[in-house]
């Protein structure tokens, strides 16, 4: 693995590379870029994931997003979802610079709502070749419908509310306000899916000093109108591999993909006793989906 940083305009984003275990400069390799989750940095799944899928024989790179992790820019920890797909074709462009990468062989692979930015970047950047999703998550869907997608939209409008009120009071100079992203306990989680988020994010399971389970609170005037999934059905042309947990919440979004998805090329696998967060990172869960990441990947890069 080798730290890397590079440009998106004016911000310097951080990212980790990884190389095939026979890696010869030489040569050209595939490459896979991973999208990290939301409130999440390179060195959790994504970075698991990366490592896993470039023993296959790729060049991945998990990055930090813009104004999180160890990347540049301000405010902190603003969850922009358009920003974060900006920052998907920033990592393509440092990719495609590199001799050792073919720039016609560009795959892409997000989790959580990283599988969502991943799926909106594939049709708005037509040098991803082959998208695969883990738990995605459309973060607008999410606010409107709820985890589970039982949620009234109408229940979404206070969400709105809040953030102009935020809006106003930081141009009148108050602080930036912020939201947990994670509960700050077990008890206070409003499903098991979350229960396992404050594991994984809050516990020595998964926890990082640059991920500190926050955004602000402005951020939730993007979010809440946002929809990942937006012309699908015209625009996602490429293979796709979505992968979910038979027991998560949000398993009916990756459905939802693969419902919409114009791609001609599709395939949605049910990891069967799987939650949303344990296929961040459960040994016997990653391995199933890379089993089926790995292969597709191979077949169209």
């Amino acid at each position: 693995m080798k730290p890397v940083n590079f440009m998106k305009a004016e911000i310097k984003m951080a990212g980790n590379l990884f190389f095939p275990d026979n890696f010869d400069e030489r040569n050209q390799y595939p490459a896979i870029v991973l999208v990290h989750p939301s409130g999440g940095v390179k060195e959790q799944t994504a970075g698991l994931y990366a490592e896993k899928l470039a023993q296959h024989g790729f060049i991945t790179l998990a990055y930090d997003a813009s104004c999180q992790g160890a990347s540049e820019g301000a405010p902190r920890h603003i969850e922009n979802p358009y920003q974060r797909v900006d920052d998907i074709s920033a990592a393509i462009d440092y990719l495609i610079t590199l001799d050792c990468i073919d720039s016609e062989r560009i795959g892409l692979m997000g989790v959580c709502a990283g599988g969502g930015y991943a799926t909106h970047a594939s049709m708005v950047d037509r040098r991803v070749k082959a998208l695969g999703t883990v738990s995605a998550v459309n973060y607008g869907d999410m606010y409107r419908f709820g985890w589970d997608g039982t949620q009234t939209p109408d229940q979404a409008m206070p969400l709105l509310e809040m953030a102009a009120e935020q809006m106003s009071a930081e141009a009148k100079g108050a602080e930036v306000g912020y939201l947990p992203t994670t509960p700050a306990s077990a008890e206070e989680a409003p499903n098991k899916d979350f229960a396992e988020a404050y594991e994984y994010y809050r516990t020595e399971r998964a926890r990082h000093c640059n991920a500190p389970s926050k955004m602000t609170t402005r951020s939730l005037a993007q979010l809440v109108t946002y929809d990942a999934f937006n012309h699908a059905e015209i625009f996602l042309t490429q293979p796709l591999c979505i992968i979910a947990g038979s027991e998560a919440g949000t398993r009916w979004l990756s459905e939802q993909i693969v419902e919409r998805a114009a791609s001609e090329n599709k395939s949605l696998h049910i990891v069967d006793g799987a939650t949303h967060i344990s296929m961040y990172d459960k040994p016997d869960n990653v391995a199933e989906a890379i089993s089926k990441l790995a292969p597709f990947f191979l077949r169209h890069l």
